[in-house]
């Protein structure tokens, strides 16, 4: 599993960002930037953690706090 950094999602603003993250955090069925598959929990068994994102087709992660991370980095 390798993580995503914010290049590799191919979006085109900070909105566009902020809502792919935000429709995570709400658990929306959310689908992969890069292949389109939906995305899963990477921790199904714990509790309260909607931080962590899986495609399993693409085999990536996605961290939503290093997104956001990098996100308020590159806004600097």
């Amino acid at each position: 599993m390798e993580r995503v950094k914010l290049s590799e999602l191919k979006m085109e603003s900070r909105n566009e960002v902020l809502g792919f993250l935000k429709k995570l955090w709400n658990e929306e069925t959310t689908q992969c930037p890069m292949c389109g598959q939906d995305l899963e929990l990477l921790h199904k068994k714990a509790k309260n953690n909607d931080c962590d994102w899986q495609c399993k087709n693409c085999d990536k992660v996605f961290k939503t706090i290093h997104l956001l991370d990098e996100l308020n980095e590159v806004q600097k």
